[in-house]
């Protein structure tokens, strides 16, 4: 059993499960979708309240380490692992958009037999279920965006290039490097060895065709475009630490979407799931359940 600092528990990640898309309908290099499950039957059997947890760039299921478990006390739980992430297949295109990962998460319920799920996006992973929830909002219920990110093309020109040729630069010697490059950004100073491990051995998994996939992706998108449109209950969740995505950029984001609730945690960083899960925890449930 993993043990985190502040006392949450979590037991041994589930198995890795796959699940067949229509790869020439959605532009992926062919159907295998990867996530991890827990809750009703291993999130196999349909007809349970469903929540979808979705990652940011450079991560992958094992991010919820915590979460999964918790929130799958209470509901049929699917983490997913973004097109070109784990075991998942990659977009066949060089870059494709925040709408074409949406189109891929709801194929992914579509192949679970889930018609409609609480959406939790961390990051890049809420930037892909803002758009969700525009773009298909009977699909989604509630919605929680961690560490929001609006994405990159509100920003200047040459502040875009930068972050691109980073993200090319950070991952070019593979994961293991892109691990010992970046992990510090993502926490909040004084973050214990114990999750800096976690975060490190997350980011250590991810694939250069797949995080520049998702880069470009976000290079092309302002969340804000979508957020007027989202009529899902959303909760809006930030570190007050958090310099990925720094507290205004979600106070922006939970101005744009009507009736959102905006909420920063103390001292914590962008890795909310993995800093403080029993805090974490606690918000989410109270807004989905």
């Amino acid at each position: 059993m993993t043990r985190h600092p502040d006392g949450s528990e979590a037991p041994p990640l589930p198995e890795t499960r796959f699940a067949e898309l229509d790869a020439a309908a959605l532009g992926l290099e062919h159907g295998r979708m990867s996530f991890m499950a827990s809750g009703t039957a291993s999130g196999m059997e349909t007809g349970a309240e469903a929540v979808l947890l979705m990652h940011g760039i450079g991560s992958n299921a094992t991010g919820w380490r915590f979460v999964l478990p918790a929130l799958a006390r209470r509901a049929r739980v699917i983490a997913w692992n973004a097109p070109g992430y784990w075991l998942s297949a990659d977009f066949a295109a060089e870059a494709p958009r925040a709408e074409d990962y949406a189109r891929t998460a709801v194929a992914l319920l579509d192949a679970l037999g889930i018609g409609q799920a609480h959406v939790v996006g961390s990051s890049f992973g809420s930037m892909v279920g803002a758009v969700m929830a525009a773009e298909h909002p009977a699909r989604v219920g509630k919605l929680a965006l961690l560490g929001a990110s609006r994405g990159q093309r509100w920003k200047p020109g040459a502040e875009r290039a930068r972050m691109l040729a980073m993200r090319e630069e950070s991952v070019a010697a593979g994961g293991m490097a892109l691990a010992r490059k970046r992990w510090a950004n993502l926490v909040a100073p004084g973050t214990p060895e114990v999750v800096a491990e976690w975060v490190r051995q997350s980011l250590a998994a991810t694939h250069a065709k797949g995080l520049m996939r998702s880069a470009r992706a976000s290079d092309a998108t302002d969340t804000l475009d979508f957020a007027p449109r989202i009529v899902a209950p959303t909760l809006v969740l930030v570190g007050a630490e958090d310099r990925v995505n720094p507290p205004e950029v979600s106070r922006a984001l939970a101005d744009a979407i009507p009736g959102a609730v905006l909420e920063v945690q103390p001292g914590i960083g962008h890795q909310a799931k993995l800093e403080a899960p029993a805090d974490t925890v606690a918000r989410l449930e109270r807004h989905l359940f």
